[in-house]
């Protein structure tokens, strides 16, 4: 599969354990999962029809197109021209997506493994891909936020649940932690248990949300639904701050 980049930009992480950081994001293109559940719609540029998918849909349908990346020093550049002036180094955030597709790719490893000399890597993930972790040990100084998808996706639970691969990432990354997108409903809370007895990681809820107002809407029930049930709690800054605007 091409290493396709469909944006980059420069912005604070917006959900989970990390939220607030400054952070750099590469999104890149290409899904092993479609999560039609989530309702999401847009029109494709190609057809014309309406498609539905997940809530970063140009990111994964193939009515999308992105640049390919040729080589390392493209991405390298990027984070260096994002990154220029600051008083910090932020993190970089590889987002997809499913970004774990490219994972044994020479160009990504590359790039791995220059940025990982100056920045903390962040993969945001859905948690199915089988990283080989003693093949590839780059990953094992990384940090993987997991969205394991729930059944509101409206995939199989054999496809977004691979117990392998959570454990994996659970025993040999630098960190781990699940994040999920819930509405507080007792449903989910079987849903997180299920996947806490396959694999224990900490748990971050974040509410429901595809613009501000539903986002505030949900934030007080999904915050009690954490404190019951003795989870995290997460905002989803980027949200809050700048509601449906994309590249933030």
């Amino acid at each position: 599969m091409a290493l396709r980049l469909v944006e980059s930009f420069l912005s604070i992480q917006g959900e989970g354990k990390y939220q607030g950081r400054l952070a750099v994001f590469l999104r890149f293109f290409g899904c092993n999962l479609r999560c039609e559940g989530f309702g999401v719609s847009a029109i494709s540029p190609k057809t014309g029809e309406r498609i539905v998918g997940c809530d970063t849909i140009r990111a994964v349908s193939s009515h999308f197109d992105a640049p390919a990346i040729k080589n390392a020093n493209e991405l390298i550049l990027i984070v260096r021209n994002l990154e220029a002036n600051l008083a910090q180094k932020p993190i970089v955030v590889i987002t997809g997506g499913e970004p774990l597709l490219h994972y044994k790719e020479p160009v990504f490893l590359e790039f791995l493994e220059q940025i990982l000399l100056t920045n903390d890597v962040h993969f945001e993930t859905n948690g199915t891909i089988l990283v080989d972790f003693e093949k590839f040990p780059l990953y094992k100084k990384c940090y993987f936020a997991i969205s394991v998808k729930l059944e509101n996706s409206a995939e199989s639970e054999q496809k977004r649940i691979n117990a392998v691969a959570l454990n994996a990432i659970k025993a040999h990354a630098k960190d781990s932690f699940y994040k999920f997108v819930l509405c507080a409903k007792d449903s989910e809370k079987t849903q997180i248990d299920k996947i806490l007895a396959i694999c224990k990681n900490e748990v971050w809820c974040m509410p429901m949300g595809a613009d501000k107002n539903e986002l505030v809407k949900n934030a007080i029930s999904v915050a009690n639904f954490a404190i019951k049930h003795g989870y995290n709690y997460s905002e989803r800054v980027h949200i809050r701050l700048w509601d449906k605007k994309e590249g933030v």
